[in-house]
């Protein structure tokens, strides 16, 4: 952009300094759009907001990038991404170069806008440090490029999303030589070497190359069919049965990229195929249906779901976010209303089928070389099912990051691992991708509805049998949202500094666990055995009846978090409706004297 930093050379904010990052950045960024948009703000005087975006930089993480998209060094755009890539290719070359330049990295991409470049950029980056490319000429889901790095034994992944985040926003995220998404201290090294290696040449911008180069491959079609080949383990029982169910499915991907995938898996499994959400079935990377693009949110993002099941009498919807890595469900009741069950519903229904599918076909195998995770936020359900089963069980930090990694080490130790899952919808069924996979967990639920609606029943009764066997297991989990940094740090502040809280309300905690400090009350040492993360804000307080609750930030969106669940044992006297009530007053309790929406300023999720 050389001749509009020479024409806009009169660039006059009041502050020097700011002059010179304007010009700075026009002196870089080759991307008419980004330079316009930040003229654009220079002619407006939106100073303030010129100073955010130029003098401070997206964190890198172990989830990667995650950001608006825009110019300046705080968005994603060409130029970070270009920064990005070229850091993260050095540090690939300085630790594992032999397996880098032999194997090279898988790229994908989603279907949001300014993916497929970004993508193409990142490649070129690498193309020109000699590391190969794997580079997906189309949208794909994030499991398949998870899958990929495995497949090809790449160096590393990259998968250019935002998941399910608003529509302006794109992201970077990354995944190891395991295929698991990167874990501590790869993500620090990773960004030191970005900031070691911000200069960028002039080639970085020339996406031409990636048609000349020999180090760039298209995984696409022997990914799609290896993908589905492996697939086929999971599907058990007669398929015949399966086809002629009585069961009618409704699926929407959320404008993202799942349809043709799903449709795909829905094939491997023999299923009928569902009802399409007409309006939502095509990627459109501007969401033009829905608030947030997240199955989480609930009946707020499944209305048009919901209508076409109702025109089409489906008893069964399931959903995917954008970028085809999360899975919701809901059914129909008698009453024709929908039930969305939440992520730990779902978890504690597929963790089951994974047991009863793995041992009806692996009866040999004994127990205690099985095991499970979940996420340390996510419900108690599958340890107190491994308590009876006789299967391990472990929790980890909150992120698919920690439970693919330890289920890695187990899996080196001889173990298997038949199921992780965290709360937030992500679920991970067997290990053909080390990383939550909607794309497979769907025809795996959807398989086992067929069977249940052929045997005359639901997964509504499926789940209360479940905890008539293993006890009630009930959650109520949600988010505020907070744009304001400090005062998050107000927040979590207040409830450290003068020693933490005894009593929450009229209720007496019994334990506290400090994952961002390491603090955990119940061990002798008062040390948690979860890592310690600094990055995170995360509080757990166990109470005197049973409770617990958990007040955490999110890592990726501007939300405080809070999870709390009530668990009884097998048989236990206490009806659903009486636990859920002590519940919901905890919960009110909690969020009244430790978050304080009104104080703050937090906004409660919509819907």
């Amino acid at each position: 952009m050389q001749d509009l930093t020479a024409k806009e050379a009169d660039i006059k904010t009041g502050s020097s300094k700011l002059d010179d990052e304007i010009q700075s950045w026009l002196a870089i960024d080759r991307n008419e759009s980004t330079c316009a948009q930040l003229l654009s703000m220079v002619k407006e005087r939106q100073y303030t907001e010129l100073e955010a975006l130029l003098t401070n930089r997206m964190a890198f993480g172990t989830a990667g990038l995650r950001a608006r998209m825009g110019p300046g060094y705080a968005c994603m755009n060409d130029v970070t991404v270009i920064q990005t890539s070229q850091g993260f290719g050095k540090y690939l070359l300085e630790v594992q170069e032999s397996l880098a330049k032999e194997n090279g990295v898988a790229i994908g991409f989603d279907a949001r806008h300014n993916s497929a470049r970004f993508a193409k950029l990142a490649a070129v980056a690498m193309i020109r440090l000699g590391i190969p490319v794997h580079l997906f000429s189309d949208y794909t889901p994030t499991p398949f490029l998870a899958y990929s790095v495995r497949k090809y034994k790449t160096a590393a992944g990259i998968m250019v999303t935002a998941s399910h985040n608003p529509k302006d926003d794109n992201g970077y995220k990354v995944f190891w030589s395991n295929g698991a998404q990167i874990i501590p201290p790869h993500d620090r090294n990773i960004a030191q070497h970005i900031l070691e290696n911000l200069e960028i040449h002039p080639e970085a911008w020339n996406i031409d190359l990636l048609g000349t180069s020999k180090l760039r491959s298209d995984p696409y079609a022997d990914i799609f069919s290896n993908y589905y080949k492996d697939l086929e383990n999971y599907v058990v029982g007669d398929k015949n049965s399966l086809a002629s169910s009585n069961l009618k499915l409704t699926y929407t991907p959320m404008h993202g990229v799942g349809q043709k995938f799903m449709k795909q898996s829905f094939t491997v499994f023999g299923l009928n195929q569902f009802v399409s959400v007409l309006e939502q079935s095509e990627p459109d990377p501007d969401f033009p249906t829905v608030t947030f693009p997240n199955p989480e949110e609930g009946k707020s993002a499944l209305d048009l779901a919901m209508k076409a099941a109702d025109a089409n009498g489906s008893n069964v919807i399931i959903a995917n976010d954008p970028d085809a890595d999360r899975l919701a469900c809901a059914e129909r009741s008698e009453s024709g209303s929908w039930r969305v069950f939440n992520g730990n519903e779902l978890g504690s229904m597929l963790g089951t089928i994974a047991y009863e599918n793995f041992k009806s076909t692996n009866p040999n195998i004994p127990n205690e070389k099985l095991y499970m995770v979940a996420s340390t936020v996510s419900s108690k359900f599958l340890k107190s099912m491994s308590q009876q089963e006789g299967f391990l069980f472990e929790e980890c930090l909150t992120g698919f990051k920690w439970m693919a990694n330890y289920a890695l080490r187990k899996m080196a130790e001889g173990y298997t691992c038949l199921f992780a899952y965290e709360e937030s919808i992500g679920y991970m069924y067997g290990t053909n991708v080390m990383d939550k996979d909607g794309i497979s967990a769907g025809p795996v639920l959807a398989a086992y509805a067929s069977k249940l609606y052929n045997q005359g029943s639901t997964l509504s009764q499926y789940l209360h049998s479940l905890y008539s066997k293993y006890g009630y297991h009930i959650s109520n989990d949600s988010y505020y949202l907070c744009y304001d940094p400090p005062t998050i740090q107000t927040i979590f502040r207040a409830l450290r500094d003068n020693g933490y809280p005894t009593h929450c309300g009229k209720y007496k905690i019994i334990n506290v666990r400090d994952v961002t400090t390491g603090y955990d009350s119940s061990f002798e040492d008062k040390k948690s055995v979860l890592p310690t993360d600094p990055s995170c804000q995360m509080l757990t307080f166990s109470f005197d009846n049973g409770c617990v609750g958990t007040l955490r930030t999110s890592g990726t969106e501007p939300k405080i978090k809070y999870y709390t669940e009530i668990i009884s044992p097998p048989q236990s006297e206490s009806s659903r409706e009486v636990l859920a009530e002590q519940l919901v007053d905890l919960k009110n309790t909690l969020i009244e004297t430790f978050l304080q929406p009104e104080k703050h300023g937090l906004k409660a999720k919509s819907g």
